[in-house]
C-alpha cells in the first residue's frame, strides 16, 4: 500500500543543564573572591578589587550566552522543520484523498447488459447460471449476449459495449468535450472498441490512457483533476476481458465496463490500495487509510467482494461483506476484477446514497480494497 511519507526527527541540541552552570558560577566566583581577598595588596584601592571580582561573572555569562544561543536557534528549527513536515504530510493526505467523480456507469457480464439488474445485485438477483462452451474443459460464467461468439470472444463484448455506450442519451451532445480515453484490457479489444464509436460519426480525442491496475488508475486521477477543467470536460473510461483459464475452485467468467467521469458526477470514486501479505501489511491500518481517504469515520456502510479470500483478507479492518459475496455472479475476471469491483461500488453508492467498499483479488493475485462515496460526502 502506499504509506504516509516518513520524515526523520530533527535533531534539537541538548538543554543546557542550569543547575551544573549556576553551581560553576557559584563555585569560581568564591575561588577567585577568596584568592583575591588573600592575594590583594593592602595599599591598592578597594575600587579595584570591586571591578576585578566582576570579571569572572562576565564571563561566565558570555560562555552561557554562547551556549543557549545554538540551542534557541535549534528550537527555532525544530519548530520549523515540524510545520513544514506536518504540511507536506497533509499535502500527501488531501492528493491521496483525491477520487474520480462519476457521472455514468454501465455493466456488462454474465447477467446481461440490463442495468438494473446490477443496481439490484446487491439486494436479490438471480445467479447465472455457467456453460461448457464448445471444447472447453470447464465450465465458465459467459455473457448470453455473445454466446454464439467462436473465436476471441473480448473484441465482440468490446463492440457490444460500445453500441451501449452510444446508445446513451447524455453522450449524445458531449462528444466534442470528450478529453481521453482510458482502457482496461488488451489491444484487440480496444481497437474494436474504438471502431464502433469511428464508424458512428464519434470524434474521438488522440490521447489514450491505458488502464491496467491501481497505479494507473492514479495516474487517471492525476489527468482528470490537470486536464478537466471545465465543466463539461469528461473522461471515458472502459474496459473488457473474457478469462479463458482459471483456477480450480474458480469460474472464468467475462465483463465489460464503462466510466462517464465528468465534474458533474454524482458519486467519488476513491484511489485503491492493495494489501501486500508478503510485506506483513496490516489490514487494520489500510482499512483506516482507505475511510481517511473517503472522509469516512467507520468502515462503509456496504462492502462487497468478488472473491472469498478478499472477502476475509480484510474482516480484521472492519470491512465485512456479510451476503454481498459476489463470485458467484462473476467468476474470475482477471485484472478487470478491480474495475468490476469499483462499479458495482459506484452504482450502490448512487442507489443507496451510502458508501459502499469494494475487496477482490485482481489478475496477479493481489488483495485490493477501495470505496467509492456519494459525491459531497468525501
Amino acid at each position: 500500500m502506499n504509506r504516509p511519507p516518513q520524515y526523520p526527527d530533527y535533531k534539537v541540541p541538548s538543554t543546557p543543564h542550569w543547575r551544573r552552570w549556576w553551581l560553576a558560577l557559584l563555585l569560581l566566583w568564591g575561588l577567585q573572591s577568596a584568592a583575591l581577598l588573600t592575594l590583594w595588596p593592602k595599599e591598592q584601592p578597594r575600587l579595584e578589587l570591586g571591578l576585578w571580582s566582576a570579571v569572572l561573572p562576565l564571563c561566565w555569562a558570555l560562555a552561557l550566552a554562547l551556549r543557549v544561543l545554538p540551542w534557541q536557534i535549534g528550537l527555532l528549527n525544530r519548530d520549523a522543520y515540524h510545520r513544514t513536515r506536518e504540511a507536506a504530510t497533509l499535502r500527501w493526505w488531501r492528493r491521496r484523498s483525491l477520487g474520480l467523480p462519476v457521472q455514468q456507469v454501465l455493466l456488462l457480464g454474465p447477467a446481461g447488459d440490463a442495468q438494473e439488474d446490477y443496481q439490484a445485485l446487491l439486494a436479490s438477483a438471480l445467479v447465472p447460471e455457467p456453460v461448457l462452451p464448445t471444447g472447453a474443459a470447464q465450465r465458465m460464467l459467459r455473457c448470453p449476449l455473445s454466446l454464439s461468439v467462436s473465436g476471441e470472444r473480448a473484441p465482440a463484448l468490446a463492440r457490444h459495449l460500445a453500441r451501449l455506450t452510444l446508445a446513451l442519451p447524455t453522450l449524445a451532445e458531449r462528444w466534442p468535450q470528450l478529453r481521453a480515453i482510458a482502457w482496461v484490457g488488451d489491444a484487440n479489444s480496444q481497437a474494436a472498441f474504438l471502431q464502433v464509436l469511428s464508424q458512428a460519426d464519434v470524434l474521438l480525442p488522440e490521447i489514450r490512457l491505458p488502464v491496467q491496475g491501481l497505479a494507473d488508475l492514479d495516474d487517471l486521477i492525476e489527468a482528470f483533476h490537470r486536464d478537466c477543467c471545465e465543466e463539461a470536460d469528461w473522461l471515458l473510461c472502459a474496459g473488457v476481458v473474457s478469462v479463458e483459464h482459471a483456477e480450480e475452485a474458480e469460474l472464468a467468467g467475462e465483463a465489460g465496463f464503462f466510466w462517464l467521469v465528468s465534474r458533474k458526477g454524482k458519486q467519488l470514486l476513491h484511489r485503491g490500495e492493495y494489501l501486500l501479505t508478503e510485506a506483513e501489511e496490516s489490514a487494520t491500518v489500510l482499512c483506516a487509510q482507505l475511510q481517511r481517504y473517503a472522509g469516512l469515520e467507520a468502515a462503509p456502510a456496504t462492502c462487497l467482494a468478488l472473491d472469498e479470500t478478499s472477502a476475509k483478507a480484510f474482516v480484521e479492518g472492519g470491512w465485512s461483506v456479510g451476503e454481498h459475496q459476489l463470485a458467484r455472479y462473476w467468476g474470475a475476471l482477471g485484472q478487470l476484477a478491480p474495475f468490476v469491483g469499483m462499479s458495482l461500488a459506484l452504482l450502490h453508492a448512487q442507489e443507496a446514497g451510502q458508501s459502499c467498499g469494494w475487496l477482490c483479488r485482481d489478475g496477479d493475485k493481489r488483495l485490493t480494497i477501495g470505496v467509492a462515496v456519494p459525491h459531497g460526502n468525501s
